[in-house]
Order: structure tokens, then sequence, then C-alpha cells
């Protein structure tokens, strides 16, 4: 067994709070609160990136453009909003309720739905459904 291997076993017998603790260690952040196995398959990819000798120095400075440009993005704590994925005119259909809806994305990140322009897609999955969705989960395109 490598060392990479032993390290990343290692951490499947960490308790919860030693997780935390590793992973606030390895960040120097406070640790998100997410569930410790979340924490564990992190510190194991960086486990992983390590013995592969790190990240492609390429992808990573991609990574840290793309954060960089959500940072600032209000609303989105840093994350882009599922309508910047979609390039304008890609149509999303979803049946419900015995019905096929139809939603075009526009350019300017908008969305048309049912001859009306929306806002955000979890409006038009509430406006569909009755209740509170995440709009980007109900069409399938992520969150």
């Amino acid at each position: 067994m490598s060392a990479g291997e032993s390290e990343a076993a290692a951490l499947g017998a960490m308790s919860n709070a030693d997780l935390k603790r590793e992973w606030e260690r390895v960040h120097q952040a406070p640790a998100p609160p997410i569930a410790p196995s979340l924490l564990a398959r992190d510190l194991a990819h960086r486990v992983q990136l390590a013995a592969a000798g790190g990240m492609d120095r390429g992808l990573e400075q991609r990574l840290r453009k793309l954060v960089a440009s959500h940072a600032d993005v209000p609303g989105t704590g840093g994350r882009a909003a599922a309508s910047a994925s979609l390039a304008g005119g890609t149509q999303l259909l979803r049946e419900w309720g015995g019905r096929t809806h139809r939603v075009i994305a526009e350019p300017d990140g908008s969305f048309l739905y049912a001859g009306e322009r929306w806002r955000s897609l979890s409006a038009i999955a509430r406006a569909i459904t009755g209740t509170r969705w995440s709009g980007p989960r109900f069409f399938g395109t992520g969150a």
C-alpha cells in the first residue's frame, strides 16, 4: 500500500471531529457545515492529487479564473448562476402533471415559458408544481 493509499484509508477511521480538524488544518479555514463524509471525500481527493503530482497548472489557473469571475455576482456566494451555463436558445423539456413543459433560455439569462419571460428556473418550477423547487434540479440542469 502506497503512502497516499494509507493516508486515504486513515481518513475512514477518523471521528467526525477529527475529520473537521483535519479539513481545517489542510484548508486553513473553518470547515463548512456539511456532512463529515463530504469532508473526508475532499481530503481523500487532495491526497490523490498530491500522490499524482498535484493539479495540472493550466487547469488550476482556469478554475481560479472561473471562481474569480463569479465571486462578485450578488446572491451566488461565488457560485455560477444556473442560467450562466445555459446558452441562449437552449430548450428544456419537463413532463409534469400529464403535460410537457417547454422552457427556452435567453441569451440575457432570462427564460421564456408559456409566452412569458421569467427571471429564474425556480420561479417556473414553482408555477408548474405549486410548490418550491430548485429550478435547475427540476429541469435536470444541475444544482
